[in-house]
């Protein structure tokens, strides 16, 4: 049960990840950049003090942590773009298809068999996914939205193989050198990108991305992997609806944006698919 929790906490503080942009009001891969330059520094220095520091065994699964970063990189880069090129319900709704390749690839790539509860929580999940995307205006779909909704799916289905390398790495017991590695990557990737990119940072900026980076991008990320050591990747993919939905509340909090009733309908299946899931949870 504690693993679930994990995941599920780890999705509430990716879902403020909305305000966070709104607030910085910088470039995304700006915000990508310096979360992860932060969180290269904070997550080798937890894990040090923890005594669980530990980068051998990299050189021989070099691939699957390369892997990991291109699919990781490559969602990043798409989603955004889809976020550039379509409307926000577009993007959100092909982003989060991921738990379906999930379903699909997980048996042929991890030999994770599909579960019963996954055929019944995935299509309630997705009805949800839906019905918040309606009350968001419904998706667009004509040929100057097409490159957008392409790129959307591509996020979705990169963002299903981080979900499925992350699993099988975790299974490894590699979960932390997987968040360390994908920092360091992400970061060295990143760099030249932003430095030619025009923004500033003054002290407000600086505290809320030293704070992002300590949450989103050292907390969380730490709390999602080790849970995945014995949390399904289907299930886990699943539980990340609950990403899209703690968004509402947070907009509606922080933003004063009030959910439509679509949207909280929405929200209700979701939880269900959610409770599905932990309920017919393996046991720890």
């Amino acid at each position: 049960m504690s693993n679930y929790l994990k995941i599920i906490f780890a999705m509430l503080i990716w879902s403020t990840w909305g305000p966070m942009i709104r607030w910085l009001s910088l470039p995304p891969v700006v915000v990508l950049f310096y979360t992860s330059l932060i969180a290269s520094f904070t997550v080798p220095a937890f894990l040090a003090v923890r005594g669980e520091l530990d980068l051998t065994g990299v050189g021989k699964t070099w691939w699957l942590f390369g892997l990991l970063a291109l699919s990781s990189i490559t969602n990043n880069i798409t989603y955004f773009y889809a976020l550039g090129h379509t409307t926000v319900s577009n993007a959100v709704f092909t982003h989060y298809t991921a738990p379906v390749f999930v379903a699909l690839l997980a048996p042929l790539l991890i030999s994770e068999r599909l579960q019963k509860v996954t055929l019944l929580s995935l299509p309630i999940a997705l009805a949800g996914m839906v019905l918040i995307v309606l009350s968001g205006g419904g998706l667009k779909v004509d040929s100057a939205h097409t490159p957008g909704i392409i790129a959307g799916t591509v996020s979705g289905i990169a963002y299903a193989f981080i979900i499925i390398f992350s699993r099988k790495l975790s299974r490894m017991l590699m979960h932390h050198k997987a968040v360390v590695l994908l920092l360091w990557i992400t970061t060295l990737v990143l760099a030249p990108v932003v430095f030619v990119t025009e923004h500033h940072l003054g002290p407000q900026k600086a505290f809320l991305l030293t704070l992002t980076g300590i949450l989103h991008s050292t907390l969380a990320p730490l709390l999602y992997y080790s849970a995945l050591r014995k949390v399904m990747a289907q299930h886990a993919a699943i539980l990340g609806y609950m990403e899209p939905l703690a968004a509402i509340p947070i907009a509606f909090f922080f933003l004063s944006e009030a959910p439509a009733p679509l949207a909280l309908a929405g929200g209700v299946l979701i939880l269900f698919s959610g409770y599905l899931v932990i309920h017919a949870r393996l046991p720890d």
